[in-house]
C-alpha cells in the first residue's frame, strides 16, 4: 500500500476515524469522491493532481455528521474551505482528522485547525493562469460590455443548481430559491430569473468564496460562474485587506466593521 493508504488504515485501526472522505479511481480512470467506511476499502484510496474536488462540501451532510469521527483528504482548496467554515462556526460538532499530501509529497496529518491555518497561509494559492486571463478580459470591457457578457452567459443557465450543491459555503438549510411565499426568484429558466439567482448567490458568497472553482467546473453548460466571486474577492482584498479561507478567526469582510474601513465606495 502507499504511505497515504497505510496512514489511513492506521487511523481506522486505532479508532481515530470511522469514516474517511477521499477519492477513488472511477471506470474512466478519473478520481471521484468516495466514502471509505472500513480499513478493507483503503487500498482504493488515491490522491493525484487530478483530485481537484472540494470534499469539504460533504461535512455538512447529516449522514457524515452522524459518523462522529471523520477523516478528510484535503487539497489546498478543501483546506481553505475548512478554515473558512471554522471561522463561521460550522464544524464544531464534527470530530475530524484532516490529511493532505504536502509540497514535499509527504502525508501530513494535522493535529488541529490552527495547524491547518498555518499550512494554508504558507501555501496560499494564486488564481490559475486561465482564470487570470479571463478576469483580465472581463476587466478590459466597459461596464455595458460586461453586463452584456454575463446576461448572455446566464441566459443559457438551466437552473440545475449544481453550482449551489457543489459549494461548501452554501450550507443554508433553506435557500431563497426554494421560498415561494413570497417567491423571490422565478422557478423557470429564463434570463431575468437566471440573472437574479446568480447575482444573489454571488452576493451571499462575497468575502466567503474560497476560489476552489468547483461551481464553474461543474456547470453543465460551461458558465464561468466562479469568476463573479473571484473578482469580488480581488476587490475585497484590495479594499479591506481580507483573504477568504485564510484565518480561523470569526468574521469576514462583509459581516464585520472596523472604524478604519474605506468608505469611498459609498455614494
Amino acid at each position: 500500500m502507499t504511505p497515504l493508504q497505510n496512514k489511513v488504515a492506521e487511523l481506522f485501526e486505532n479508532g481515530t476515524i470511522n469514516l474517511m472522505i477521499g477519492f477513488k479511481s472511477a471506470l474512466n480512470k478519473l478520481p471521484v469522491p468516495f466514502f471509505f467506511d472500513s480499513v478493507s476499502r483503503v487500498e482504493d484510496l488515491i490522491f493525484t493532481p487530478e483530485c481537484k474536488g472540494n470534499l469539504s462540501v460533504y461535512l455538512q451532510k447529516t449522514e457524515v455528521k452522524q459518523a462522529k469521527k471523520v477523516g478528510i483528504l484535503a487539497n489546498i482548496s478543501t483546506l481553505r474551505s475548512l478554515v473558512q467554515l471554522t471561522s463561521e462556526n460550522q464544524l464544531g460538532d464534527i470530530e475530524k482528522t484532516v490529511l493532505t499530501i504536502n509540497t514535499q509529497n509527504e502525508v501530513e496529518v494535522f493535529e488541529n485547525m490552527d495547524e491547518v491555518e498555518t499550512y494554508v497561509q504558507a501555501n496560499f494559492p494564486e488564481y490559475s493562469e486561465e482564470d487570470k486571463k479571463l478576469l483580465e478580459q472581463l476587466n478590459s470591457m466597459t461596464r455595458d460590455e460586461r453586463w452584456q457578457y454575463w446576461t448572455d452567459q446566464f441566459s443559457s443557465c438551466v437552473k440545475c443548481y449544481a453550482c449551489r450543491a457543489v459549494c461548501p459555503m452554501c450550507y443554508c438549510p433553506s435557500c431563497t430559491v426554494e421560498c415561494n411565499q413570497p417567491q423571490w426568484i422565478k422557478v423557470s429558466s429564463e434570463t431575468t430569473g437566471n440573472l437574479e439567482w446568480h447575482t444573489i448567490k454571488a452576493m451571499h458568497l462575497a468575502g466567503r468564496c474560497i476560489n476552489c472553482g468547483e461551481c464553474g467546473r461543474i456547470c453543465p453548460v460551461g458558465i464561468p460562474v466562479h469568476l463573479l466571486t473571484a473578482q469580488m474577492n480581488l476587490d475585497i482584498e484590495k479594499e479591506f485587506g481580507a483573504k477568504t479561507g485564510f484565518s480561523c478567526k470569526s468574521g469576514y469582510a462583509l459581516n464585520t466593521f472596523k472604524t478604519g474601513d474605506k468608505e469611498q465606495f459609498i455614494k
